[in-house]
């Protein structure tokens, strides 16, 4: 018999990361999505649950790996009582086994030893990996990351504020994620990008930009550049080896987690020179397709470059976000070249004034 409750859901394409309104009816063996008039069918026996990823209940499909399904409790209630074998975790457990063997596979393929064939095969592999997988992996070091650089206390104002213009650049960079943005406490000015559209700044990065909101903005956009390109898996497949990667996707003790970051091995996180290229190549037309100027990404490679050049203290190293190009002054260059005189500030002056806020002195003490 057919199910005729509809639920309301949220549907993600993977294309994008933008949500569409969609209605769910259940069946006794699929569901049946409507988004704006085209209906997909996803059957029971294909669906897999993603846990702990977000609120309301989340599926992905096997002939839809990149898109994602977000219910709400009454559907989730309806879908446990229609196919309670979505929810048992067998199939999670096959699916995880069969991207162990997948792994080890390709390692072997390659053949030259766990810590050369798995840098070599990064880049196969992390396209490979269900993002899914990535997003929570991303989730994963992002809290082992602020256990040790504190989150900044006006963080979540700030952030709010922030927000409409990274999902605005997510959505016309086509990044692939929905991105989930931190500020948190470092001198050292540098920006980073997980996996799974993590992305965080440093209060070091804010105080260096508190006057140029565009540039501030740019950084923000090599990262998603980063997103786009899934560098950050990538990176965790080039330098954790196979053994430390497998216990993460195995479930293991969470030791092999904190050996990644403890220690200065975030350190190893940092991309090649051909990544970075690509990234601002990506930021370029993220901003332009955004009406916005891409020489603003000069502007803050010239202040970071100005900062690195003081005095060689703790606090005055070059920053690691231009340690992997020593040319910083060819990707200025480059940057310079595709300005523009007609671009759009993203952010305006009230809302900037939330942001700059989050990680000073007078927010930490109120």
């Amino acid at each position: 018999m057919i199910l005729e409750n509809q639920f309301p859901a949220q549907f993600y394409d993977g294309k994008s990361a933008a949500s569409q309104a969609a209605t769910v009816g259940l069946e006794p063996d699929q569901l049946v999505i409507d988004i704006d008039g085209h209906r997909e069918v996803w059957t029971y026996k294909h669906l897999t649950h993603i846990v702990g990823a977000g609120d309301g209940l989340r599926l992905t499909h096997r002939r839809n790996k990149d898109a994602i399904l977000v219910l709400g409790s009454e559907a989730e209630t309806a879908l446990r009582a229609a196919a309670p074998e979505v929810f048992d975790g067998s199939r999670e457990r096959r699916r995880m086994t069969g991207l162990v063997i997948t792994m080890i596979a390709a390692a072997g393929i390659i053949g030259a030893g766990l810590f050369i064939g798995v840098p070599a095969a990064s880049g196969p592999l992390a396209h490979s990996t269900p993002k899914d997988f990535e997003m929570r992996m991303g989730k994963n070091l992002s809290a082992q990351i602020t256990t040790l650089m504190r989150t900044c206390s006006a963080s979540t104002q700030a952030v709010a504020k922030l927000q409409p213009t990274l999902d605005e650049l997510a959505e016309t960079g086509d990044v692939g994620f929905p991105i989930t943005f931190q500020f948190v406490h470092m001198s050292a000015p540098n920006a980073f990008a997980l996996p799974g559209g993590q992305v965080m700044a440093t209060s070091g990065l804010l105080e260096l930009l508190k006057d140029d909101p565009d540039a501030f903005v740019g950084v923000l956009a090599h990262e998603l550049g980063h997103v786009k390109a899934r560098d950050g898996m990538q990176a965790l497949y080039r330098n954790a080896g196979l053994g430390i990667l497998l216990e993460v996707i195995t479930g293991g003790s969470g030791i092999a987690q904190q050996l990644v970051l403890v220690g200065g091995q975030i350190r190893q996180l940092r991309y090649n020179r051909r990544q970075e290229s690509l990234a601002d190549e990506t930021a370029a037309e993220i901003m332009l397709k955004a009406n916005m100027d891409p020489g603003a990404l000069a502007r803050a490679f010239e202040a970071l470059q100005s900062y690195g050049g003081k005095d060689d203290t703790r606090d005055h190293k070059i920053p690691g976000w231009l340690s992997s190009h020593p040319d910083t002054q060819k990707r200025i260059e480059r940057a310079r070249e595709r300005a523009v005189a007609d671009g759009v500030s993203p952010i305006d002056d009230a809302a900037w004034a939330v942001i700059v806020e989050a990680c000073s002195k007078k927010s930490e003490e109120e």
